[in-house]
């Protein structure tokens, strides 16, 4: 699960990372600060994943309910 996680969400918590290494940059003025928002971004992928994992258990709970139903 937590393998399964992780590659769910790298993809968003690469992106996250991006813009707070960005945004730590811009504000600091040196771009060096963008491996340090990309670590936290890759080290936040299985939160991200996680929940993209129950959100999607929980679409097809509901699709099977309401098929049930009709």
């Amino acid at each position: 699960m937590s393998n399964e996680a992780f590659q769910k969400g790298l993809p968003v918590g690469i992106a996250i990372g991006i813009a707070i290494g960005a945004a730590l940059g811009v504000a600091l003025g040196n771009m060096a600060f963008m491996g340090a928002g990309l670590a936290i971004g890759i080290g936040l992928a299985p939160a991200f994943g996680k929940a993209q994992l129950n959100q999607t258990k929980d679409n097809h709970k509901t699709d099977e309910d309401s098929s049930a139903e009709g």
